[in-house]
């Protein structure tokens, strides 16, 4: 306990905030009907179902701590029309955990985080009512729809499951809009799924789900947005009863289109880039781990789902195809029609000691064998809707693998070269040096040996021109692909590498770095953030390239109107030079820096806006 508070406090003092150890813990109940700010010098206490009523804005700001009262079963609820703004900080996340003692928390101690928007979904009245017997409703036509700002943001403890269809998730997003922005958040113990969404458009970047209990990414009724960077780490002996996997998604229910007469309009088609999703299975051959854990991912009933450019390690199985019966529209014909896109993954460690041995894809029809895919590879009894109805593909095998997809299968989750992935309290999931992400080994990337051929640099964009020899081609053993109709998308970063990490080795690198916590039951929260030291209008700050040798770049953004000035500072604190100052200043911009003068070492680049201030570390070598 002591070297957590110490190392606590070390992080917040390191980030210029003071914090108290003697606080006031506010209570919170019923409905929230005015426009109100949580401070984080105090911790709040959800008991029973919370709701922020339309028309009214919660604003949390960085550092606050939220803890959901596990008697009542406290959760927040965001309803339609109202608006969520937290925005954390690296520095300083906003915590929403247990109430209950350190050393002391579980799965399901309180019932998590739900947002509701009005953007689309496929209930056939066009809304619904959430799960867990809450009172509001979701859905509508505006897929614009911004329900606000989630950044930085932890959710530990959260999530129950009352009964079959009938659950709270860690973090619940129901018919939300693309107008909202979500990124850098984890859910750690969720009780059901660590994310599950219900419809909607919204977009994502940065997730992590922690040791959940049933599935990680779980998404249903036409969800149509995107994910690019996302971990998935699981307990080997925490798994639900319904079968648990890093995706689950479904398209139709009871209540919903049905997707029939080849109608996918209303189809579930979310897409997922460069996730790291990590297995109970440590060895292919091992048995220590919960038996009710099934797959990496399990798109039924019509899903659309795609996953690309990621990293599936250490499940029994890789990816069950359930095929639907003949009430729903075909999971197996969104495949042929390109919804359903899986391509350019890693699929590594899958369990291999019953039967059949190789089960990186297993086919099944209307959910027969879902929970235990060890029989076949592929059903053969429903007639009419085996696998063998998808022209061109005589299997699961010949699609998955086959050079348009370009899936790599690895046996050991070791190959990878991973740098400890199923640490659960301290994990490393940065490739090494001569990991397949981010090494060549003198193969092109159909794994055919070409003389001569350039190691692969992490820092320098990817290539995949043949022409002269290979002159120009930089890509790993594994290349993603950022050109086909699912990821060319403008949200996504076209990135060099497959998994949610870059291979550079750089600290910059770990996203995760900072703000995540994988050791939550043993951390110290008793304490708060001084609200007199937090400052937000430096939205961002950047500077590039770091490295820089002659010149430099200074990226800032200001979400308010304010003087700016950019320093540049050595480490005893003394200004070298003054790159800009001026007058109300706001919105994006760049500066350049000239570097000329300046000799090899390091330096701060020093940024003022109002009262906010950010240094940002810079190298000049020479």
């Amino acid at each position: 306990m002591k070297k957590l508070l110490f190392t606590s406090i070390l992080a917040l003092a390191m980030a210029g905030t003071a914090i108290a150890a003697s606080y006031t813990t506010v209570p919170v109940s019923g409905e929230i009907t005015s426009s109100t700010t949580w401070s984080s010098d105090k911790q709040y206490l959800l008991k029973g179902y919370v709701y922020v009523t339309s028309g009214n804005t919660l604003t949390i700001q960085p550092g606050t701590i939220i803890r959901g009262d596990k008697d009542t079963k406290g959760a927040l609820i965001i309803e339609r029309g109202a608006k969520i703004m937290a925005q954390g900080t690296k520095d300083l996340p906003i915590i929403f955990t247990s109430n209950q003692p350190q050393g002391s928390r579980t799965y399901g101690d309180w019932g998590g985080v739900i947002l509701c928007g009005k953007a689309p979904v496929n209930w056939t009245v066009g809304e619904a009512q959430v799960e867990g017997g809450l009172r509001s409703f979701y859905g509508g036509t505006d897929a614009a729809d911004n329900s606000g700002i989630f950044q930085y943001v932890r959710i530990e403890f959260g999530g129950i499951a009352f009964s079959p269809n009938n659950e709270v998730n860690g973090l619940t997003l129901c018919g939300v809009g693309n107008g909202t922005t979500i990124d850098h958040v984890q859910v750690s113990y969720s009780g059901d799924d660590g994310y599950e969404w219900f419809g909607g458009t919204v977009n994502a970047k940065y997730l992590i789900s922690h040791r959940s209990w049933d599935d990680d990414f779980d998404t249903d009724n036409g969800f149509r947005g995107k994910v690019q960077y996302g971990v998935i780490l699981r307990d080997p002996y925490a798994a639900d009863y319904s079968g648990s996997h890093g995706w689950e998604s479904d398209s139709y229910q009871s209540g919903t289109a049905s997707g029939l007469s080849g109608d996918t309009s209303k189809a579930t088609e979310p897409v997922f880039s460069n996730v790291t999703a990590i297995g109970p299975v440590v060895n292919p051959t091992s048995t220590n781990f919960d038996p009710q854990f099934v797959s990496a991912a399990q798109p039924r009933r019509g899903s659309g789902i795609s996953i690309l450019n990621s990293v599936l390690a250490g499940w029994p199985c890789g990816i069950v195809i359930d095929e639907s019966s003949s009430s729903y529209g075909s999971t197996v014909a969104n495949i042929g029609n390109g919804m359903l896109q899986v391509r350019n993954n890693i699929i590594a460690g899958i369990t291999s000691n019953s039967t059949p041995a190789n089960k990186s894809v297993v086919f099944v029809f209307n959910g027969a064998r879902s929970l235990t895919p060890t029989t076949a590879n592929a059903d053969t009894t429903a007639s009419g809707t085996n696998w063998s109805a998808l022209a061109g593909y005589p299997g699961p095998f010949s699609w998955l693998y086959n050079t348009t997809n370009l899936n790599w299968q690895y046996t050991q989750v070791q190959n990878l070269q991973l740098g400890s992935p199923f640490d659960l309290q301290n994990p490393k999931f940065i490739p090494n040096s001569t990991s397949p992400i981010v090494y060549n080994g003198g193969k092109n990337w159909l794994g055919q040996t070409v003389s001569g051929l350039k190691a692969f640099d992490p820092t320098k964009p990817l290539n995949l021109d043949t022409t002269g020899n290979y002159a120009n081609y930089n890509a790993p053993a594994c290349v993603p692909n950022f050109t086909d109709s699912k990821a060319k998308d403008a949200f996504f970063d076209k990135v060099n590498y497959v998994g949610a990490f870059a291979g550079t080795s750089q600290s910059s690198d770990n996203w995760a770095l900072g703000w995540a916590n994988f050791d939550p039951n043993n951390t110290f929260y008793d304490f708060v953030v001084s609200v007199k030291d937090i400052k937000t209008n430096i939205e961002s700050a950047k500077v590039f390239p770091n490295p820089a040798t002659n010149n430099a770049v200074v990226n800032v953004t200001l979400t308010e109107s304010s003087d700016l000035t950019i320093s540049i500072v050595d480490m005893t604190g003394k200004k070298i030079k003054e790159v800009y100052t001026g007058a109300n200043v706001i919105g994006a911009h760049s500066y350049n820096v000239d570097l000329t003068d300046l000799t090899t070492g390091l330096y701060l680049v020093s940024i003022t806006s109002g009262e906010a201030h950010q240094s940002i570390k810079l190298s000049v070598i020479k």
